[in-house]
């Protein structure tokens, strides 16, 4: 099919500075009518800022937006979405309270009057073209943050956009709901439609998009065509001239730190979420736990952390875990880094200061009894905000202020500060850039040697495949490990992710 000709957007000089921080410096975009077009940059580089400024959340101080050859000028979002242009951010817009399907039409139900089968039937039919399902009489805080994302993307075409800007969509995706999105994605770019995505995984800019922007420290550094270039030069444009080195050393494995024996839990709807784990984890060993979505993670991270009740053995260094409250397992060397660390990590509202020191304000040495130790308490906090080099304009300003990918670095550094013996990591990773997602697993690489163990709840089997020691898969609540000769093979392990053999 032949695309549309033209330019769908373009951004001419594009300057935003938030006080003393110039998070766009004079950035051009162009991007042509039905194509896929990434962007690309480390943390902090100003891409989300860019595209929010597209989007009417931020006026640009300096510069022009031209949407489909029409001059705008967006204050907010909604004019955005009457011009043709959706977006869906890091942090999802999903209300827990309502249904699935109030949550897709909100704001544009299309008259007074509801006629709910026909919006069903509607919204059934663009699910389906993007290979989502959803039960849209649930309320939505039932939803995974896999399933939000889908949710909010299924939302831009209930909305009609023709513009889609997608920021790290596939990050709670599993390998094949990734696969189908962006296949989908080709479609609609073939129908007239435009996508702008933003991602660091350059692997689905190198198989997806047309065109490429790259920005670093908030400039224009390259923008080309996707087939003159490499994904190792992409890399390097991103990083400039400083190296991003690997940090690989095998397990010395110690002994056992976890054991779990006909390890049990039930879901929220009463269903059997984790059946009858038994494993054994190793102090030194970084162990990878791969698993379409939904197939009892969540239930098992839970269970492990003392939020859901749990059947069967549970050992922590020999102690057993069922005699032990939450915040027992959380002093007793326990740490976790969240699923979703807006509803479960950070207080978006709450000072950086204040929010480096959640969950440790009852441990040692930042709790000294019922008083905090102020001298602790700011060791802390700095060493919590340049572990991972968290970039930050002040300790008051709110952890809402920082990029998504400096949040999970923020998160990540605190879950360690504790220096855990067992450490619960989902998506530990979750939008961070090259250089973040090395400098993580090199630190808990670094931890395990001193004989942590780390769980790590994935859904890129890359990354698993890459980092880890060894890989279990979770298929609907069982746990299995991949036989031998098959343990880093990704065909072999995504067949046992959806119930096959390897």
């Amino acid at each position: 099919m032949d695309r549309p000709s033209g330019l769908a957007v373009e951004m001419r000089n594009i300057t935003k500075r938030f006080g003393s921080v110039i998070a766009n410096d004079g950035v051009d975009l162009s991007v042509a009518k039905g194509t896929i077009h990434g962007i690309v940059g480390e943390n902090g580089a100003g891409k989300s800022t860019l595209m929010r400024i597209l989007y009417g959340m931020y006026r640009a101080d300096v510069g022009e937006v031209i949407v489909d050859g029409v001059h705008r000028v967006f204050r907010t979002p909604q004019e955005a979405i009457s011009a043709g242009v959706g977006m869906v951010s890091q942090h999802y817009s999903i209300i827990p309270e309502l249904s699935c399907i109030d949550n897709l039409i909100l704001g544009f139900e299309g008259g007074p009057i509801l006629d709910r089968t026909t919006a069903i039937e509607r919204a059934t039919k663009l699910a389906s073209s993007l290979g989502f399902a959803f039960d849209w009489f649930a309320e939505a805080r039932s939803l995974s943050p896999a399933a939000a994302q889908k949710l909010e993307i299924t939302k831009l075409l209930w909305r009609s956009a023709s513009i889609l800007i997608l920021d790290e969509p596939t990050a709670m995706l599993s390998p094949d709901d990734g696969d189908r999105l962006f296949r989908n994605l080709l479609q609609l770019a073939d129908s007239g439609r435009t996508v702008l995505l933003v991602t660091h995984r350059l692997a689905e800019v190198m198989e997806y998009c047309t065109r490429v922007t790259v920005l670093r420290n908030g400039k224009l550094v390259a923008e080309t065509e996707v087939t003159s270039i490499s994904s190792h030069e992409l890399a390097s444009l991103m990083v400039g001239d400083e190296q991003v080195d690997e940090y690989t050393s095998p397990a010395r494995v110690g002994r056992i730190c976890l054991s779990l024996s006909d390890f049990s839990a039930d879901g929220d709807r009463s269903n059997l979420a984790v059946n009858q784990a038994s494993l054994d984890l190793r102090e030194g060993e970084v162990v990878g736990f791969a698993g379409v979505d939904g197939n009892g993670q969540k239930e098992l991270v839970e269970a492990l952390l003392g939020i859901r009740s749990f059947r069967g053995a549970a050992n922590l260094l020999g102690r057993p875990l069922g005699q032990l409250s939450t915040a027992e397992r959380l002093a007793g060397g326990t740490a976790v880094v969240p699923e979703d660390r807006h509803a479960q990590g950070v207080i978006d509202d709450w000072p950086i200061a204040d929010n480096a020191i959640l969950g440790l304000h009852r441990l040692k040495p930042v709790s000294t009894g019922w008083v905090i130790d102020q001298s602790a308490k700011s060791a802390a906090i700095s060493e919590i905000v340049t572990r991972f080099n968290t970039k930050i304009s002040t300790l008051n300003a709110p952890i809402s202020s920082l990029s998504g990918g400096n949040q999970q670095r923020f998160v990540v550094a605190r879950s360690l500060q504790s220096e855990p013996k067992l450490l619960i990591a989902f998506q530990p990773t979750r939008g961070l850039d090259i250089r973040g997602s090395i400098d993580v697993y090199r630190e808990i690489r670094r931890r395990c040697q001193l004989g942590m163990c780390a769980i790590v709840v994935s859904f890129d089997l890359d990354e698993l495949i890459e980092h880890c020691d060894r890989i279990l898969v979770m298929f609907d609540g069982r746990i299995s490990e991949p036989p031998p000769g098959a343990t880093t093979d990704r065909h072999a392990i995504g067949r046992m992710m959806v119930g096959l053999s390897p």
